[in-house]
Order: structure tokens, then C-alpha cells, then sequence
């Protein structure tokens, strides 16, 4: 089948809706649909437009000036965007957000095309009471409305799933789950070998626990805390990778170390040459980042919020409170014994392995979009 996959932005955008498109795609591919990803402009720097990788103009100024994810749409783009929804068979969105993903669900559902879509955060708090209440009402609207048109909303989560079903009055049978997986291809174990080479690579200092950060720069991924654990403690060493309105060369800090961007074969060094990935954040569905670090066997530290996301086997994840007290006291007393750190890596990759594949979700996303069709009466475009 033809598949039009929908997200406002791509690589090296860096965040978990773009691993997960990536990765999808991939998958796809292997499994022999043809697939077209309609996104932004934005970043620059991402790959040109093509037939297969459609990237219509756009301004991130709500990014920049708000950490809302929801960039500014050309109109004179609009025919394009139509058109690719037009020669498709079916179309996956991620977010029901603004922005150009949304505004493709609109208009494939006006165009009676089969719309899986999928949303992988929850309400995200904002400063702004006004933004914080339309975000809710757009996203509890966006849901009710889509669903009714026959859209099938998935989420890679449980606490987003059990939001939306407590709060926009959609029924079960209206969802699915699609969760987050793992290109294995890409993440897995970095053994002791390749470790001690990589270590040296990167620059990672033996003597010191070494953290690693990876996301969007947003304070919703808790960067206050962050920050409050580099200032009172010094002897750590911090390496974010990542872009965003929050900017931690701003702090002065000495033990941070910040690179806006590596490639997948990078971020898996980075994975295996580290000690501890931590994600104090909040407002999450479940970040593609952390079943990655565990591939490569990095433990990772994770708040209660995020770790609600997944809501099992807690004791494969260290869990913390989002209080910056708490945060320090754990991190330095993982410190104090680094070996006993590093014994769980092979127990964490195996059991990340097991748990989160791509190929398994791309499969239920396919089954997904044939049920869609099926329910539509229609064939394949050819």
C-alpha cells in the first residue's frame, strides 16, 4: 500500500516522534509499501524535499518563543499537501497538535481517507493558563472529532491512553496501542571491548559517573533539575545532546558538555559510552530514547512521571521523584559505586530487546491501516 506518514518535523529536529517516523518508515519499506513523508522545513539542515520526503515551508516561532511544538504552515502549500493525501491510501499522523500533522488529519478526513493517528504525550503543562487551556481543548476536540469520522487514534503509552479516554469521552473501541520500539539494527549491547574504546572516542573521564542527557531542550524534559545537579555537584560529567529555546551553554557550566546533533551510529556510541541516562521530565508518553540507551545497555534514571508512561517492570529502571533534592542524592549515590552500575548492562540490553522491536509495531500499524481500508471498501492505489 501507499503510505503518507505525517509529522511536523524530521531529523535532525532531535525528538521522539522523529525516531519513531524514522523508524517506521524504515520498517515499512522492508515489509514492501511505499512510503511518503510529508513534514516541515525546519530544521534547515534536514535532508531536501523529494517525491518520497515531501517538506513544506514553515516558521517554528511558537517552538522558539514557547516550547509548543507546532510550527507555522505557508497556505500556498496547501494544494501540495492535498495532493499527497489524495494519492495515497492511507494516512499516519503523529500529533494532534497545530501544526502541519493536524492540519493533514483535517483534510484527509474531509477526503474520507483512512487516518490512523498517533499521539505520544500528554498534556504538557504550560506557564501560560490561556495556552494550557486551549491545548487541552484542542487535543480533547481534535480526538472526539476525529474518532467520530472514523480515525483510529493510537498512543504509544498508557498514561496518555488513559488521559484521553478520561478526558475527550472517546470510546475503547475507537484506540489502539502502537508503542514505542527499538530499530535493533541500529541500538544494541556495546560490549566491554568496544566500551573501553569508545570511552576513550568521547572523551569520558574513568574516575567520575558520567550522565548522559538526550532530547529536545525543552523544560518539560526537566533541564531546572539538570541544572540543579550540575551546580551542586561538579565532579559529575554531563553530556546533553540536543537543540532547543533553552540554551545550557548559558548556564557556565564546566561539567556540561553540550553537541546539537550526532547520527544514530553516534548515538549509540554515546549510549555505550556512558554511565547513567537520565530523563526527569514530564508530560511524556514513553521516550523513544530510553528503550534506545537500555539497547546499548546504559541503566537509565527516569522521573515517576515518565517511568507512568510504560507502568511496569520497575525494577529495570532506577525511578526517581522530579524534586532536584532527591535527583542529586540519587545520582550520588549511584556514584559511589560504579561498577555495580555497569553490572546490569547486559541485563538491561537483553531485556530492552525482548521488550520494544519497530518491526512488531510497524506490523500492528499495518494491520491497523488494512482494517481502516477494509472498513472504507477500498483497494490499493496503484
Amino acid at each position: 500500500m501507499k503510505i503518507l506518514l505525517v509529522t511536523n518535523y524530521q531529523p535532525p529536529h532531535m525528538g521522539g516522534i522523529e525516531f519513531a517516523a524514522s523508524s517506521l518508515k524504515d520498517c515499512w519499506l522492508r515489509l514492501g509499501h511505499h512510503v511518503i513523508w510529508l513534514t516541515t522545513d525546519i530544521p534547515r539542515r534536514a535532508v531536501p524535499s523529494s517525491a518520497d520526503n515531501l517538506r513544506v515551508p514553515a516558521t517554528n516561532y511558537l517552538e522558539h518563543n514557547w516550547q509548543i511544538n507546532s510550527p507555522l504552515i505557508n497556505p500556498f502549500y496547501l494544494p501540495m499537501i492535498s495532493r499527497a493525501i489524495q494519492v495515497c491510501d492511507v494516512v499516519n499522523i503523529h500529533s494532534l497538535a497545530p501544526g502541519l500533522a493536524s492540519l493533514a488529519l483535517l483534510l484527509a478526513l474531509l477526503k474520507r481517507k483512512p487516518v490512523v493517528a498517533t499521539q505520544h504525550v500528554g498534556v504538557i503543562p504550560l506557564a501560560n493558563k490561556f495556552l494550557d487551556a486551549f491545548q487541552n481543548k484542542f487535543l480533547c476536540s481534535m480526538a472526539k472529532w476525529g474518532t467520530g469520522k472514523g480515525m483510529k487514534l493510537t498512543f504509544v503509552g498508557e498514561a496518555v491512553r488513559q488521559w484521553f479516554l478520561d478526558n475527550s469521552r472517546i470510546k475503547p473501541d475507537q484506540i489502539a496501542m502502537t508503542p514505542a520500539g527499538i530499530d535493533q539494527k541500529v541500538f544494541y549491547l556495546v560490549d566491554e571491548n568496544e566500551r573501553r574504546r569508545l570511552r576513550g572516542k568521547w572523551q569520558i573521564d574513568e574516575e567520575r559517573l558520567n550522565l548522559l542527557f538526550v532530547g529536545r531542550l525543552y523544560e518539560k524534559k526537566g533541564l531546572a533539575f539538570i541544572r540543579r545537579l550540575a551546580e551542586n555537584c561538579p565532579e559529575i560529567r554531563l553530556t546533553m545532546v540536543g537543540q532547543g529555546p533553552i540554551s545550557p551553554e548559558e548556564w557556565g557550566l564546566a561539567n556540561i558538555r553540550l553537541i546539537a546533533y550526532v547520527s544514530n551510529e553516534e548515538l549509540r556510541e554515546l549510549y555505550g559510552a556512558h554511565d547513567l541516562f537520565m530523563m526527569p521530565s514530564v508530560g511524556e508518553g514513553w521516550p523513544a530514547v530510553v528503550p534506545q540507551a537500555m539497547a546499548c545497555g546504559l541503566p537509565c534514571l527516569i522521573s515517576e512521571e515518565t517511568f507512568a508512561g510504560y507502568g511496569k517492570d520497575r525494577e529495570q529502571f532506577i525511578v526517581c521523584q522530579r524534586d532536584a533534592t532527591m535527583l542529586i542524592k540519587t545520582v550520588m549515590n549511584l556514584s559511589a559505586d560504579l561498577q555495580k552500575l555497569s553490572g546490569r548492562r547486559e541485563e538491561i540490553s537483553i531485556y530492552a530487546r525482548k521488550t520494544w522491536n519497530w518491526e512488531t509495531t510497524a506490523k500492528i500499524y499495518v494491520s491497523l491501516f488494512e482494517e481502516l481500508m477494509a472498513r472504507c471498501g477500498q483497494a490499493p492505489v496503484h
